[in-house]
């Protein structure tokens, strides 16, 4: 007989019930608002480098974040307050990047080298894009350059501080260290604004490694060890 026919396998058959499906934990309150505001966060870092600030509205973003305006407006009460959330939450994020690739040994090697990758990976990137939006819009608008400025300067600021310990502890002097860190930085940004039409990455990078070749000839290593190591890599 076969196995499928047989009474036992029937009967096995009527008292296995289907297990009850298990439901998902409900999620808090909080939960849900941390997940609108990071949805909406993103879909303004979005329509910004689509649209522009002048064109970016809050009923796309939230559309775009697939919110209802209304609930974007129980977090953020006007596009001004959306765009330097979501400004604040990707420089917050730049900073947590350079602090991983500042503090690995390979940094302290090659200094130089870590703060462009570092700086690249900022301007070079929809980061600067995005705050660039904003910045030319607030040059004529005092209330938005006075929410702009302070967070460009605590980027600017935090990441500076992190890169110096790092140049001094390769083996620079902190004047040393302060001359090429600006040098570098107002170099990348020239060519992020550069970049805008004039789209050579190839080029920008053979610069890039010409510049660090005068900084190896004007600014030696009193480090031996830091220099040796610079040149092993």
């Amino acid at each position: 007989m076969d196995a499928m026919n047989s009474p036992n396998a029937s009967a096995a058959g009527a008292t296995a019930a289907p297990a009850p499906a298990k439901r998902a934990p409900r999620r808090s309150q909080e939960d849900r608002s941390r997940d609108a505001k990071e949805r909406l966060l993103g879909a303004t870092i979005d329509v910004l480098m689509r649209r522009g600030y002048n064109g970016l509205t809050t009923k796309e973003v939230a559309s775009t974040a697939g919110l209802s305006n209304g609930a974007l407006m129980h977090h953020y009460a006007n596009k001004a307050e959306l765009v330097m959330a979501a400004t604040t939450a990707v420089y917050d994020e730049c900073i947590v990047r350079g602090q991983r690739i500042a503090r690995t040994a390979e940094a302290v090697k090659k200094p130089l080298e870590g703060f462009i990758s570092d700086s690249l990976s900022v301007y070079f990137d929809w980061p600067f894009l995005a705050a660039l939006e904003v910045i030319m819009v607030a040059r004529t608008d005092d209330e938005l350059m006075s929410r702009i400025k302070p967070v460009m300067e605590h980027y600017r600021q935090t990441t500076n501080a992190l890169w110096l310990d790092v140049f001094k502890k390769a083996g620079y002097t902190p004047r040393q260290a302060r001359t090429i860190l600006n040098l570098t930085l107002n170099m990348t940004r020239g060519m992020a604004v550069n970049r805008m039409w004039q789209h050579d990455d190839r080029y920008y990078q053979t610069l890039l490694k010409e510049w660090v070749k005068i900084i190896d000839e004007q600014f030696p290593l009193k480090n031996p060890g830091a220099k040796a190591g610079r040149a092993a890599g």
